[in-house]
């Protein structure tokens, strides 16, 4: 026939299979072959899987005549040495600090059984880690940042135990808890004090994971990692040096096991547990089952988890939470799901885990109309309702959302999302950062995203949304997105978000001059823009080289405080404290990767930060900018080689 043809072979110490010594009985693999194809927007699959059935693996066709199978014993050693290169910047609470640091590590991985492999890394170094993007966040939620790192990215869908971020959320084990990264803001600086040095993030002693699955469906994951004592050095205005710990040495332990039951279903479990130097143990668990019916049309799938911890206080404490949901995921064009949870007032995972937050319970429910098949204008659209409702343990309703959605490809692969919602308002529980309820307005919003063919080498995107409450209160967000491929070994992208917020009503800070303690509130606006890049260009199959780099500024006015009384009510105060803000931020990560020999790599990479706050909110986007880039820069300059040993 026409066309390019491919032959790929596969090694069988890459691949997990029940075999033992003198096996001589024939296997049968499940197995499918998919190919993407650009032009035409189009997936070609072996083993056909109709759009209206749900399910992937359980739609594979079957290989067979495997017989006379190799036991795998195999080991993949990757020892590695790095060189690093720091300079940083003096601030007003950090001395200039420059050093330069070598080390090595090792990375191993060891085929226990044909079935199951355990991942070692000893010093792990993860330098040539694209940074993480900017922020505003002026919410009383912690901000969720996926996971980059290789060693806690493959093989770990085994280990994942997901609560209330759907199946890919992240639940009871977040792995950016494992090393985090350490900020001036953990150092508690007083008095005449600076910061002498600090580290960047905490050192991961060791890591290993065992991961793999039994003949008889049972998934096992087991990760233990070891993190090091990190201290700051402060110096005071005589010289006098002094450590100050901002993470003390730790222990991370995970046990997660799930085994296949019925027709395409599971039920399982996980155990973890973290220690700290002079706290508390913290252990969290949780039983999980997924559950399909006729066919996989239908599932029922769910958690509950028991968590004992240490609070704030340092105090020992038990939660539970859990999560119900019914629904209809296959089918030709009705889709439906109803979903109950809850978390009591003492629910935290947080020490291994991530949520948002305690003290909750509420109901979801879905309804989808979607139609797969092509006509003139609309290769495929759906109209989705989403219905949400929440209230705390103290049966204070919380909020109650609205939100109707619909999606759309034409028949010239353009797409189009169109959005909105409503939220009633009722009570938020959170805004005044402990200090009693704050009744919050109610809230209409709706979003536009529009983008062309992307089998071009030109792909635009645009997406446009506005909200509005009834204390007048207006924001609107406006993203470009820009895709080039001017070359097949070349591809640049651009993201361009400006946000604004006008007069929106929200806490500004707590006086503890009286009793009670006076709750302050403003009318706050905000601006904030991000610009991003990324490209990758290949120059071979063996050399790329990368680039992210993103500038990122915000700013905050407030105006017109007030001393809130009960939960909606207002009156006059004399706190005229500046609370405005500016904050000008450049992140850049230029990698140079070869592999000069199969497995080995070598890493050249540059990363640049700088950082800078103020309180002069009124200066243009334009001016910012200009100055973002005469504010002195931290630079780490990495070299890092590592060499592959297959035994």
């Amino acid at each position: 026939p026409n066309g390019w043809s491919a032959e790929v072979k596969i090694p069988f110490h890459v691949l997990r299979y029940k075999t033992e010594e003198g096996d001589n009985s024939e296997q049968e693999w499940g197995i499918n072959f998919l190919r993407y194809i650009s032009r035409k927007q189009e997936w070609s699959r072996w083993a056909f899987s109709p759009k209206s059935q749900s399910g992937f693996i359980s739609r594979f066709g079957h290989l067979s005549g495997l017989e006379n199978l190799p036991v795998p014993r195999h080991i993949e050693l990757l020892p590695f040495v790095v060189a690093r290169q720091s300079f940083q910047p003096a601030t007003s609470i950090q001395k200039r600090h420059e050093s330069f640091l070598g080390d090595a590590g090792l990375d191993l991985r060891y085929g226990i059984s044909s079935n199951f492999t355990l991942d070692l890394t000893v010093n792990p170094d993860f330098g040539q880690v694209e940074a993480d993007p900017a922020v505003l966040n002026l919410s009383t939620f912690e901000t969720f940042y996926p996971e980059k790192r290789p060693f806690f990215i493959e093989g770990t869908q085994i280990i994942r135990f997901s609560t209330f971020g759907g199946d890919f959320g992240p639940g009871m084990f977040y792995s950016r808890r494992v090393g985090r990264a350490i900020s001036p803001d953990d150092v508690d600086v007083s008095g005449d004090k600076i910061i002498d040095k600090i580290p960047s993030n905490v050192t991961i002693l060791g890591a290993a994971k065992i991961t793999g699955k039994t003949n008889s469906g049972l998934s096992v994951g087991i990760l233990q990692a070891l993190t090091q004592e990190e201290t700051a050095t402060l110096l005071d205005t005589l010289g006098n040096t002094s450590e100050q710990v901002v993470e003390p040495f730790a222990h991370y332990s995970i046990v997660r096991m799930k085994q296949d039951v019925l027709e395409n279903s599971n039920v399982g479990f996980i155990i973890t547990s973290v220690g700290k130097e002079q706290r508390y143990p913290a252990f969290t668990s949780g039983f999980d089952w997924n559950l399909k019916f006729d066919n996989s049309t239908y599932q029922l799938d769910g958690f509950l988890s028991l968590t004992h911890t240490t609070n704030s206080a340092l105090d020992r404490v038990t939660g539970s939470a859990g999560r119900i949901t019914y629904a209809k995921i296959g089918g030709e064009h009705w889709l439906w799901s109803v979903d109950a949870d809850f978390t009591s007032k003492k629910f935290n995972i947080n020490d291994i885990g991530f949520f948002r937050r305690p003290n909750d319970w509420g109901s979801v429910a879905t309804l989808t109309y979607k139609e797969d098949k092509p006509a003139e204008v609309v290769r495929y659209y759906n109209i989705g309702l989403f219905l949400h409702e929440r209230r705390n343990f103290d049966e204070v309703n919380l909020f109650r959302q609205v939100n109707l959605s619909t999606e759309l490809l034409f028949a010239n692969y353009w797409s189009l999302e169109v959005g909105g919602g409503v939220d009633v308002g009722l009570y938020d529980d959170r805004e005044t950062r402990g200090n009693g309820l704050y009744s919050r307005p109610k809230n209409y919003s709706g979003s536009v995203d529009i983008s062309t063919d992307n089998r071009n080498d030109i792909i635009v995107g645009l997406e446009q949304n506005f909200s509005a409450n009834s204390k007048s209160s207006t924001q609107n967000g406006t993203e470009i997105r820009l895709l080039l491929k001017p070359l097949s070994w070349m591809e640049y992208e651009f993201d361009a978000e400006v946000n604004r917020t006008r007069g929106f009503e929200a806490w500004v800070k707590n006086l503890y001059i009286s009793v009670p303690t006076q709750s302050i509130f403003g009318d706050r606006s905000t601006d904030d823009m991000s610009l991003t890049f990324r490209s990758t260009i290949t120059f071979t199959r063996d050399l790329t080289l990368q680039l992210y780099a993103q500038y990122f500024n915000a700013k905050g006015h407030h105006e017109n405080y007030r001393q809130l009384v009960g939960t909606s009510d207002f009156v006059s105060t004399s706190y005229n404290e500046n609370r405005d803000f500016n904050e000008k931020s450049w992140n850049s990560n230029l990698v140079l990767r070869w592999e000069y020999l199969p497995g080995s790599t070598l890493y050249l990479v540059w990363s640049q930060a700088r950082y800078d706050e103020s309180s002069n909110y009124f200066r243009s986007f334009g001016n910012d900018f200009n100055e973002a880039f005469q504010i002195p820069p931290a630079n780490v300059l990495l070299l890092k080689a590592s060499y592959y040993l297959g035994l």
